[in-house]
């Protein structure tokens, strides 16, 4: 009790030689140090726990007026439980006026002064106890005696001894060390009072409010010439005071006091005499000193609720009557309401542990607060008392979280599940912070830490999976153009891994920051709508191009960075039309993949049937089929798996294709892809399609040729706006050969063989793919690598692409990084 009330008042001296000055009590102090979330849920538990302090004030009160000094005021024909109820309840609204009054403040004092009188009173009876030929008055029975109250101790005689056992044994002998040694261990059987045996968590929980006062120290902080030095100076001073008080009369009454007189609980064998008295000197000195103190103890605790409750108003962080907040009085009343329901368990045993509950939780919060500020290097954490070290703070975080759960742990959890359950909603409410939040402070270091442990490391190769960058267009209101994509990003990552939503804005990027944030805000809402986290990313830039490229290559903090890039494919007919455009496609494409980075091309989702709930799942729906051509198939093969973690996708039935030639092994194939299915433990049919080699139809020749004339006829048309000129271009490279038709000599351009062996690969696969997949839910298929830079054929890249997707469905195209490859 008095290290927990020292090692808190330390923490509290660290916030008041910070320079806050908390004029709204504890709470002000932990809406800084721990965000506004914190800040309103252990300010509600401190408010609890001063109301109920003010109804442990009463109670107290009401036992000491109807046990000790009026016991004929017990005149009531009611049990010890209502008797405390009603006298408690009067006493209750007797604070309740003094606290309202004008000047109620002044009487706040008489609570230190009451316990100042009862530690001086014992201080003094346990000294003239132990002078010699002292009276010790009362004595024990004997030892094979029945049951009897105590007697008075006869005169001593010369030649008997103490150690006699037909010699009774004084009650209060005065103050001796082997009666320190009895009184540290459990009594003996013969002790047994017959009023039951108290544990020890309720003995904490009966000691503990004696040293809730540490918090109240910080309430007129803001009333104080010099908070930074008085808070300090009176809070550890009264925390090492009441420490050394508490424990010094621990010590005396176990060294002065039988261990059966002292579990007399109600001083029955004294005469409704308080045992304390029976060592004290006066012995009416500790009555008086015990009603002021309940009596300043309950002004000064209900004073301290209302100064809380009208914080969490002002704050609104709460949904509190306006009335609240605007005068101490409207605050205090909630404060009587709630201490009147403490009053009603009627017994400090039953109020004791309840109230224990609340008061450590706000020292537990307050010491961690602190400590969470002393660990981060914060340059606006730099408090002045000497005494302060963060190392203290988390220890007496520590130690209020043992004793919270020492001393009821069937209340301690639902005090914390209620603080909890605040903490979400004050969150969810979205509460202004104006000091800064040292909760997120703690995350921020946290990731660093992680970050810089990551960098030194090699890349995990057995846990790898798809870290999405989502390249999405926005509208011009900044909607999301492409929302399908989003979701299919969110359900392929299913709330694990990294999602980044990003997104490029053309204009200047000095003016656009506005635009910017706003188009954030947007992918935001529409992550949230998915019910997926992620990161959003918005550049402003003149050419969109360039900024695509740079933001596929920089978008990375040390190891966390996409290895992975989602983009779509061009709505319309643009790519056919615009070799332009064509060229800018393959080239984020090749910026997209390049550095070891995986390739997802997803076609058809806005123009196909939705990939959502909508279309069911389970084994009777439209299978997820993956066609797995050409590479290692690494990625393409990991997708399913993900998706099938997604609710949307969960026991959708998956087959797995792959293509044979005329020399491969149809058989031994289809038994290695069996084999691949179940090292991965993905639950596939297979299916090995063979492809024989066939003539190449005029179909084929004349659409390849169509292709080449038609990226010729736009490149020239291109040239000469570029030239501003009319004049025929120069013949193009398309890589076309001329041919002699007929026996005139006569030349005419016919297509490229590489072109036509192309063409004619992508008819037969997209065939074969149509005949099974057409009706597939999302068909997986590999993306041929991007020709080289140098070569200036993207229009054909993108047409053959057309060509091998045609007729399909929702289709993403799969392209493994070299990374990937390796690491898996």
């Amino acid at each position: 009790m008095g290290a927990c009330a020292v090692l808190t008042a330390l923490s509290l001296s660290a916030v008041a030689s910070n320079d806050v000055v908390p004029g709204g009590g504890p709470l002000a102090v932990l809406w800084g140090a721990l965000g506004p979330e914190a800040g309103a849920a252990v300010g509600l538990c401190a408010f609890l726990g001063a109301a109920f302090t003010a109804a442990a004030a009463a109670l107290g009160a009401a036992e000491l007026l109807t046990l000790y000094v009026l016991p004929p005021a017990a005149i009531l024909p009611l049990s010890l439980l209502n008797l405390g109820r009603s006298y408690g309840s009067a006493l209750l609204a007797l604070l309740g006026f003094g606290a309202a009054a004008p000047h109620g403040t002044r009487l706040a004092p008489l609570g230190p002064i009451g316990m100042g009188l009862v530690l001086l009173a014992l201080q003094v009876g346990a000294m003239r106890a132990a002078l010699p030929g002292a009276w010790h008055g009362l004595c024990l029975p004997l030892p094979n005696s029945p049951p009897a109250p105590l007697q008075p101790c006869p005169p001593r005689n010369s030649n008997s001894s103490s150690r006699d056992p037909e010699t009774p044994r004084p009650a209060v002998p005065g103050p001796n060390t082997h009666l320190l040694a009895r009184n540290l261990w459990p009594p003996e059987p013969s002790w047994d009072t017959g009023e039951g045996s108290a544990s020890f968590g309720l003995l904490l929980g009966l000691s503990l409010p004696t040293a809730c006062g540490v918090l109240w120290g910080c309430s007129h902080a803001a009333e104080l010439r010099d908070a930074a030095h008085s808070v300090p100076a009176g809070s550890i001073g009264a925390a090492v005071g009441c420490a050394v008080g508490y424990l010094s009369s621990a010590l005396l009454l176990g060294a002065s006091v039988e261990g059966q007189l002292l579990r007399d609980k109600f001083g029955s064998s004294l005469s409704s005499r308080p045992v304390l008295s029976s060592l004290s000197w006066p012995h009416w000195l500790p009555l008086l000193g015990a009603g002021l103190a309940a009596l300043g103890a309950g002004l000064t605790a209900l004073l301290g609720a209302a100064r809380l409750l009208r914080g969490l108003a002002r704050s609104r962080a709460l949904p509190l009557p306006h009335a609240v907040s605007s005068a101490d009085r409207w605050a205090l009343l909630p404060a009587l309401l709630l201490a009147e329901l403490g009053v009603l368990l009627g017994s400090l045993d039953l109020l004791a542990p309840v109230l224990s509950v609340f008061i450590l939780t706000g020292y537990l919060c307050l010491n961690l607060s602190c400590a969470v500020q002393g660990m981060l290097p914060s340059p606006g954490w730099s408090p002045r008392c000497r005494l302060y070290h963060w190392a203290l703070s988390l220890a007496g975080s520590l130690l209020c979280l043992a004793l919270l759960f020492l001393t009821c742990w069937f209340y301690a959890l639902p005090a914390l599940c209620m603080a909890a359950m605040l903490y979400k909603y004050v969150e969810y409410c979205g509460a202004a912070s104006e000091w800064g939040e040292g909760l997120r402070g703690l995350q921020l270091s946290a990731a660093r830490i992680a970050l810089l442990s990551l960098e030194e490391g090699p890349e995990p190769t057995n846990s790898w999976r798809p870290q999405l960058l989502v390249l999405l267009k926005l509208d011009s209101e900044l909607r999301v153009s492409q929302p399908q994509l989003l979701a299919l990003a969110a359900q392929l990552k299913a709330g694990r891994g990294l999602l980044v939503a990003a997104a490029v804005l053309q204009g200047n990027a000095g003016t656009g920051q506005g635009e910017a944030r706003a188009a954030e805000q947007s992918l935001r809402s529409a992550l949230a709508s998915l019910g997926a986290r992620g990161f959003v990313h918005v550049s402003v830039a003149p050419r969109e191009r360039e900024a695509l490229a740079v933001l596929v290559q920089g978008c990375r903090l040390g190891a966390l960075r996409p290895n992975c890039v989602l983009l779509g494919w061009p709505r319309g007919a643009a790519l056919r039309e615009d070799p332009a455009a064509a060229t800018e496609f393959v080239e984020l494409l090749r910026a997209a993949g390049s550095n070891g980075r995986g390739l997802l091309v997803a076609k058809g989702l806005i123009m196909g049937p939705s990939i959502g709930p909508s279309l069911g799942s389970g084994p009777s729906g439209p299978p997820l089929d993956v066609w797995w051509v050409v590479g290692d198939g690494r990625l393409l093969t990991l997708l399913p798996l993900l998706l099938r973690q997604h609710p949307s996708w969960r026991g959708c039935p998956v087959r797995l294709f792959t293509v044979a030639l005329l020399e491969d092994n149809s058989v031994a194939l289809r038994r290695l892809l069996e084999s691949f299915a179940r090292r991965l433990r993905l639950p596939a049919s297979t299916e090995v399609v063979e492809l024989h080699d066939s003539a190449v139809s005029a179909y084929t020749y004349e659409r390849t040729l169509m292709m080449e004339q038609r990226s010729q006829m736009l490149r020239q048309m291109r040239l000469s706006a570029r030239q501003g000129s009319s004049a025929p271009s120069q013949a193009s490279q398309s890589g076309g050969e001329e041919e002699e038709v007929g026996g005139s000599g006569a030349k005419v351009m016919g297509p490229c063989p590489a072109n036509v062996r192309r063409m004619h690969a992508a008819e037969r696969l997209n065939d074969a793919i149509v005949r099974r997949s057409a009706a597939s839910r999302l068909v997986l298929l590999d993306l041929p690598a991007p020709p080289p830079p140098p070569r200036p054929r993207d229009d054909n890249y993108v047409e053959f692409l057309e060509v091998l997707t045609e007729g399909l469905g929702p289709v993403l195209l799969v392209r493994g990084g070299d990374r990937t490859s390796k690491d898996q």
